[in-house]
């Protein structure tokens, strides 16, 4: 009787996790796609400007002569 009752009880825990994970996986699905609906409504972000300089460019830029 008390084998029964213990993996009763086992049972019952383990659909109550599984209930659980299957939960969390579907309010997960639902923020990702609300995620994704944001970001394909935001404008592209411009490009930024590279700027390259040389060591001696940039020494010469900050007052330190080599």
């Amino acid at each position: 009787m008390n084998a029964y009752i213990l993996g009763d009880a086992m049972a019952m825990q383990r659909r109550n996790g599984q209930k659980a994970t299957s939960h969390a996986r579907a309010k997960l699905q639902r923020e990702w796609n609300k995620l994704l609906i944001v970001t394909e409504q935001c404008p592209p972000l411009p490009k930024l400007t590279l700027v390259k300089l040389t060591s001696e460019q940039l020494l010469q830029v900050l007052g330190l002569n080599a």
